[in-house]
């Protein structure tokens, strides 16, 4: 779905409605434009994730799925042992503080690491959303207080989202529709393309839009594969930035020599980066990652039994300390926002303190919620208890594999397409549900099981399982250069692990006997 702009307004004011008609990257990009504060809940199947978004950005997701908790994520990436997060969480309860901040206390990672590695568990959770085909959809207007200090721009993951995971059968009806008209970049749209990273190959196929053209011409101009061309095709077309040139305005096309024509695109740049052992950035991002859970007493670090004066010494060490141009003059560019955000919050905060009546009030919720903490405790209920009933996709996808193995290919199935759905990212389990989908069925399923197999090395390069499988495949068919090539490059890509080697021999062997009639065709 390519939405008009009367149809984001629509989308805007919709409550609930079904994901399969209402596609995921489409309502993030509604309620973006029109810059709404609210929490999008989806759901499918026994899968929940509820967003929450300020202003039309997210900045947070909660979900019921154990891969989605910050300490699993840094398990799976290596950056943590499962050991050290299971300790971790056990002092985050003890203590009362966010696992964030105990793994910083005891130096697992520093601040301006942690941040970066919350944006991208951020990312990654909303990321799944792009591989949901169907599913429903609520949009909550109690946003209430958001403490997440975590941006992630939603014109940028919509571009990510589609270019990553959307389905081939999505694609490709996205550029029939777009395969007859003329695409030109839109004069003033919501996210101009110099707001958008791109790829190399990438930005290739939008310097062509700057004077318009059609899809094939793209194709035939850039040399980049026709898919790769209607990906982000489509993903720009859903954010605006890319239009059909007959959806313009009569006159706007006739004088289309305007912004459009002039947008420059983001160079493929890394951000400025700073060092880990950083004590200015460190100090930021410390305070960042929490400044919007924090009440102005806290934010500025004083007593609520504060003198007028001890309020403005404390308020002037914090200014001087997270002054935006302090960030500047030490070149760290990219924190410098960060530090506008504090900046702006301490003088907030400064005003509240410094009025006697909102001050007041201030103390008064604090001392309320000291007593609900106290009257929970008392009653024996611990807000901090660990969660039980969190969707473990690990266990299904191990359960799948152990079936699988016994040649119970219909209830691995089961098993293993449950895993898929809770990490459609997670190109482990998308190779081994397409191979246990033609296990089950090897004279009917062979096509769409290499069509799968394919899609999860274009999601992940490094996944040595679905080469593996992919010359597995083609050695059943009969079609043993192809199986000998991906036999081999599997080899490297999954040492220690000998069954590629074996498979290989298996092949070799096959060489040796008597040729077959000729190839299965599939």
């Amino acid at each position: 779905m390519i939405p008009k702009p009367d149809q984001l307004e629509v989308i805007s004011h919709m409550k609930s409605g079904d994901l399969a008609k209402t596609p995921y990257p489409v309502l993030l990009h509604a309620l973006a434009v029109h810059r709404l504060s609210v929490i999008l809940e989806i759901e499918r199947k026994q899968l929940r994730k509820r967003i929450s978004i300020e202003d039309g950005v997210p900045v947070d997701c909660r979900s019921n799925l154990l891969q989605d908790t910050l300490g699993q994520f840094m398990v799976a990436r290596g950056d943590i042992t499962e050991e050290q997060c299971q300790l971790s969480f056990s002092k985050s309860i003890t203590r009362d503080q966010l696992m964030g901040e105990v793994l910083i206390s005891e130096g697992l990672i520093t601040a301006s690491e942690l941040f970066k590695t919350l944006q991208q568990h951020l990312a990654k959770k909303l990321l799944d959303g792009f591989t949901w085909r169907s599913g429903s959809f609520q949009v909550l207007s109690e946003l209430g207080q958001v403490e997440s200090s975590l941006k992630v721009k939603p014109a940028q993951l919509v571009v990510t989202g589609i270019s990553k995971l959307a389905s081939a059968e999505e694609v490709e009806e996205a550029a029939r529709d777009l395969a007859g008209s003329k695409l030109v970049l839109h004069p003033s749209p919501h996210c101009r393309l110099d707001e958008i990273r791109l790829s190399g190959e990438q930005r290739k196929v939008a310097e062509l839009l700057q004077g318009g053209k059609r899809l094939e011409e793209l194709v035939a101009e850039a040399k980049v594969p026709r898919e790769r061309v209607a990906r982000l095709l489509y993903a720009l077309a859903v954010i605006g930035t890319v239009i059909p040139e007959e959806w313009l305005p009569k006159d706007v096309a006739k004088a289309r020599v305007s912004t459009s024509t002039t947008q420059q695109i983001a160079p493929v740049t890394p951000l400025p980066k700073v060092e880990a052992a950083d004590e200015l950035g460190n100090a930021l991002m410390e305070k960042y990652l929490r400044y919007r859970k924090q009440d102005p007493f806290d934010l500025l670090d004083i007593p609520t039994d504060a003198k007028p004066r001890a309020i403005e010494l404390s308020y002037l060490e914090f200014s001087r300390k997270f002054a935006p141009w302090r960030f500047q003059a030490a070149g760290l560019e990219n924190l410098v926002e960060k530090a506008q955000d504090l900046f702006i919050a301490g003088g907030r905060a400064f005003g509240e303190l410094t009025d006697p009546e909102r001050r007041n009030s201030l103390i008064a919720r604090r001392q309320n919620l000291i007593a609900d903490r106290q009257g929970q405790q008392a009653n024996g209920r611990d807000q901090f208890a660990i969660q039980t009933d969190l969707l473990d996709s690990d266990v299904q996808f191990k359960k799948g594999q152990a079936l699988m193995l016994a040649g119970n290919h219909k209830e691995a199935l089961e098993q293993l397409e449950f895993a898929y759905d809770c990490d459609p990212q997670n190109g482990l389990y998308r190779a081994e549900l397409a191979y246990c989908r033609y296990l089950r069925e090897p004279d009917f399923a062979a096509r769409k099981s290499l069509q799968e197999l394919a899609e999860a090395l274009r999601i992940d390069p490094n996944c040595g399982l679905a080469v593996y499988y992919t010359g597995k495949i083609h050695a059943d068919l009969g079609n043993a250069d192809e199986a000998e090539t991906f036999l081999r490059q599997s080899i490297k890509m999954m040492t220690p692990d000998r069954r590629p080697i074996e498979a290989l021999k298996d092949l070799a062997a096959q060489k040796q006997v008597t040729a077959k009639p000729g190839r299965r065709s599939f």
